[in-house]
């Protein structure tokens, strides 16, 4: 009898969360800050949270974003002498690592953040000592 080796199936999500067309909210944050939040759409679990966490870590454009994964709610602030111009861009940088994001969580396992899967080989068989004849 020989043991094969099981291979663990391998379950590709395609990630598509995206910005809506509407629905920023708006909140006055003292006399020099306002924060905005904006409630993201598709799927969001915990693997696409991790890629999020990772991707949002690597730049200060990216740390600015702040996600609630329960409510799948981002949100950020800008200073309020800053107006809608720069409001867009800044929506602009978040839909930018959200792209990031869902390239990143859709790899499959073995190549997220260039860590390998443990390779589940076959077991190994025990050795067999070999006796020398002179």
């Amino acid at each position: 009898m020989q043991a094969t080796a099981l291979e663990e199936p391998v379950s590709t999500v395609s990630y598509d969360v995206g910005l809506p067309e509407a629905g920023l909210g708006w909140q006055k944050v003292g006399p020099l800050f306002e924060r905005y939040s904006i409630v993201l759409e598709g799927l969001i679990d915990d693997r696409w949270v991790e890629a999020y966490r990772r991707i949002s870590s690597i730049s200060p454009n990216f740390s600015r974003f702040r996600l609630d994964p329960l409510s799948a709610r981002v949100s950020f602030t800008c200073r309020a002498t800053d107006g809608p111009v720069e409001v867009m861009s800044v929506l602009k940088i978040l839909g930018g690592m959200l792209d990031r994001v869902n390239r990143e969580a859709s790899r499959p396992p073995e190549s997220l953040d260039g860590r390998q899967r443990p390779n589940r080989a076959a077991p190994r068989q025990p050795e067999t000592k070999l006796s020398r004849s002179r």
